[in-house]
């Protein structure tokens, strides 16, 4: 007959090996092969760079609540968030010719599963950088949190909805984080009294050849 120690032993011997039986059954989603991930194609070059890290963020991403796990996170938000920007970038190539380069950062990731239901909450903090020389531009934070009722394995869409909302979280962000900059006008300008004030300086256009005359200037 077993002591209490040798009972207490076998039990607690038999816990582990159940944990680690089931986690040897975690099941790995890749979201990169799911169906339904954001992917928008432009023609031609977009001056865009998407650049994603995590920061003490596990990827593949764990599900609470769940022996699901899911794969090519980084990845898949990256996708995201491209596939929104595209149409902003394409829009705006010609207001900066070298391009620009979006560092996003996944500063928090979390999924659970309440036997019924999933939640996912993700944060990232975005930088915006000059893609030619480096230059730092703006930087800004958002987050968003989404919700199904599906099953923990089948959760692909609940974060592709997620990620989606950051991609347009973040092109609503950039045009105003690089605004246009606005070339000084040339030619002539009217002033009150009637005269002509050329593009070069503060005095009357008088013989009409677009720059300012000086006194005793006959050009």
């Amino acid at each position: 007959m077993p002591t209490r120690w040798a009972t207490g032993f076998v039990c607690a011997l038999a816990t582990a090996i159940a944990a680690l039986a089931g986690c040897g059954a975690q099941r790995i989603v890749p979201l990169l092969s799911s169906s339904g991930i954001p992917i928008t194609r432009s023609h031609g070059s977009v001056p865009l760079e998407i650049v994603t890290r995590s920061t003490s963020v596990r990827d593949p991403l764990p599900v609470s609540g769940a022996s699901v796990v899911y794969g090519d996170f980084e990845a898949a938000l990256g996708h995201a968030v491209s596939s929104a920007a595209v149409p902003w970038a394409d829009e705006n190539r010609a207001r900066r010719p070298g391009g620009w380069q979006l560092f996003v950062e996944v500063i928090k990731a979390e999924a659970e599963h309440d036997g019924a239901r999933m939640i996912v909450t993700i944060g990232v903090r975005a930088t915006l950088r000059a893609r030619v020389g480096g230059a730092h531009i703006a930087q800004t934070e958002t987050a968003c949190r989404d919700g199904g009722l599906v099953r923990a394995d089948d959760g692909a869409p609940v974060l592709y909805a997620c990620m989606t909302r950051i991609g347009r979280d973040l092109t609503s962000w950039l045009a105003a984080a690089d605004p246009v900059e606005r070339p000084k006008a040339a030619g002539n300008y009217v002033i009150p009294d009637g005269g002509v004030i050329g593009a070069s300086g503060s005095y009357t256009d008088t013989d009409g050849d677009g720059d300012s005359d000086e006194p005793g200037e006959d050009d």
